[in-house]
């Protein structure tokens, strides 16, 4: 570190030779020039005379001659665009202190900020505080934002400057604390517009504390932002694994999924992942950020055994490397490097020694494309286009009237099957006005007044679907949870509907299994009351969907199940089966005497 000693000394050659040149002073047009100690003050661009100037131009040449004399005693200011508020460093002539300019702050970025990095202390001056109107300011001190060193006060300590020419507003000292910051305000009463703040810092620079996630694309979850969700860059590559976890004073088994398929880091130190289209950024945060200094931040890229650097500005929040800077696959290194300066214009200083690096190496994407040389592709497409043209005239009449026989098939099956649904609804309908009508005769009207709303909106759905053969497993879902809590009202049975981690978007047939739901209410829980359960299940068995239907009744024969519902739904499947050539739909029912019954419903190859 550096004395105060030496510090005070650059500060006065640093201002000395500021005052050698020539600067435009932006308030009324005025400007200053001192050479050979020779103060001048011009307004727009005519030399002040002091015997003839006006009382304005007067007071400003008293304020610039102040100004100077504070600097000469080494007071911290802008000449001649000082502020309010002005700095002196106190090292008390043995206590090494080093001191920087932090970043500007407050709304519109204008306010200064001082870090010390060491133990001395300070003391404040307020430039624009006289005597006279010393009775129109408050001031005060705050220490780390939550302890007032000194409340709002009028400034009431006035000190001349060393040649006892001037008078000056003195805020008083304050002493070195570790890890301090120290914001002092300052206004006039009278004109809301001349306020002054400052922020002195004596918190040591740290190296960024610097964490970093990996975002992408999902194609299966689009929710928050068009599936934009991230993954942390530092997560271990791990499979899928089961743990048991108390939750509302229960152990559940949970599944946490394995990793995404683009992590391939095994080491916390050996950051490694695969490129793929769904990639889009990486996203690094500053956890211990928000200081007034930035970050200097900068990429390293080793790429095909050539190395380069990109500098990328600073900040001391939060930074977005884009895909476009590691697309290739290879080595990188991002450094975050904690940037100040000193007063006066002496250059930045990029503290080195409190880098933050961050290792992470790009993979090939496991689906690499090999390119094929032209020549290669054109003899390929006219060979295939050839035995295209070729099998396209020897079975276009075939095919012709294949398909205009498979056309009409299929039609048919559709208007049957469109047939079997327009019988199936109704029967629905009735069988549900049918328990309404059941509640009423018992004079249960608020049971019914509640059948009814669930009635309304089951019917509703029903009618907005229209002639929709398919709808997606959450819209039947829904339907067959507002159909048994509606028989829940009159039957007083439980029920559940577990449906496994699927795309809940999959579209399957519509009510296909609301008769058998039907059943198990009617026929099986219907006089068990609240010992009743019904459980429905919708769950993935590789590429096949099982939907089922249980109940803990007493179990029913085939003649208790001859009802239109069932011989509508068997019949239904039959057509289905006849349309989806590709899918096979197989219904199964066990029956065990006094144990229940499971209907179980098979959408074969349907994934």
């Amino acid at each position: 570190m550096k004395t105060m000693k030496l510090l005070i000394k650059k500060s006065i050659l640093i201002a000395s030779l500021s005052f050698l040149s020539l600067t435009a002073f932006c308030q009324a047009g005025r400007s200053v020039i001192e050479k050979n100690n020779n103060f001048k003050v011009y307004d727009n661009y005519k030399l002040i005379d002091t015997l003839n100037a006006t009382h304005e131009q007067i007071t400003k040449v008293h304020e610039l001659q102040r100004l100077r004399q504070l600097i000469k005693e080494h007071y911290y200011y802008e000449f001649p665009y000082a502020g309010n508020l002005g700095i002196k460093f106190n090292n008390n002539g043995n206590i090494k202190s080093d001191v920087y300019e932090g970043l500007n702050w407050g709304g519109s970025k204008f306010l200064k900020s001082i870090i010390i990095d060491g133990d001395c202390a300070v003391e404040l001056s307020a430039l624009d505080v006289t005597e006279k109107n010393a009775a129109y300011y408050l001031y005060r001190v705050i220490q780390n934002d939550n302890q007032e060193l000194a409340p709002w006060t009028k400034p009431s300590v006035f000190k001349y400057t060393a040649d006892k020419r001037f008078k000056y507003a003195y805020l008083g000292r304050f002493n070195y604390v570790p890890g301090q910051v120290l914001k002092v305000e300052i206004y006039n009463t009278k004109n809301f517009k001349q306020q002054d703040a400052l922020l002195i810092d004596w918190r040591k620079v740290e190296a960024a504390n610097v964490g970093g996630v990996i975002q992408f694309i999902s194609k299966s979850f689009h929710i928050p932002d068009n599936g934009l969700l991230s993954a942390w860059l530092k997560d271990i590559k791990h499979p899928a694994k089961k743990e048991k976890r108390l939750i509302l004073g229960k152990y559940v088994t949970i599944t946490i999924p394995g990793s995404l398929n683009f992590i391939e880091t095994s080491s916390i130190n050996d950051i490694k992942f695969r490129l793929g289209d769904s990639l889009q950024n990486i996203s690094f945060g500053i956890t211990n950020g928000k200081r007034l200094y930035n970050y200097r931040i900068s990429l390293k890229r080793e790429v095909d055994g050539y190395t380069d650097s990109i500098d990328f500005g600073e900040t001391n929040d939060k930074f977005v490397l884009y895909k476009e800077f590691w697309k290739n696959p290879g080595k990188y290194k991002i450094t975050f490097t904690p940037k100040i300066h000193k007063h006066g214009g002496e250059p930045i200083t990029l503290l080195h020694k409190l880098d933050t690096s961050i290792n992470f190496t790009v993979l090939p994407a496991l689906d690499v494309r090999h390119s094929i040389p032209l020549r290669a592709v054109i003899l390929m497409a006219f060979v295939l286009t050839v035995i295209i043209a070729l099998l396209f005239l020897y079975y276009r009449k075939r095919q012709k009237r294949f398909l205009e026989a498979e056309a009409q098939r299929r039609q048919i099956a559709t208007l049957q099957l469109q047939s079997v649904r327009s019988q199936l609804n109704p029967h629905f309908m009735f069988n549900a006005l049918a328990g309404i009508q059941n509640l009423m005769n018992k004079n249960e009207i608020e049971l019914a007044n509640k059948y009814l709303a669930r009635f309304a909106r089951i019917t509703r759905s029903v009618l907005d679907d229209g002639n929709k053969e398919l709808t997606a497993i959450e819209h039947e879902a829904d339907l067959l949870n507002d159909y048994l809590q509606m028989e829940q009202l009159r039957f007083g049975f439980t029920f559940n509907i577990n449906v496994d981690d699927i795309d809940q978007q999959i579209e399957i047939p519509a009510m296909l299994l609301q008769p058998f739901v039907e059943n198990a209410v009617k026929h099986g829980v219907s006089t068990l009351k609240d010992k009743g359960l019904i459980t429905v299940g919708i769950a993935k068995n590789d590429n096949d969907l099982i939907l089922s239907v249980s109940d803990n009744g007493k179990g029913f024969n085939d003649t208790q199940t001859t009802g239109i519902g069932i011989k509508l739904c068997k019949e239904r499947i039959k057509l289905l089966n006849s349309i989806y050539k590709n899918s096979t739909i197989l219904l199964h029912k066990n029956v065990q005497s006094n144990n229940g019954t499971l209907i179980t419903v098979e959408l074969k190859n349907w994934l």
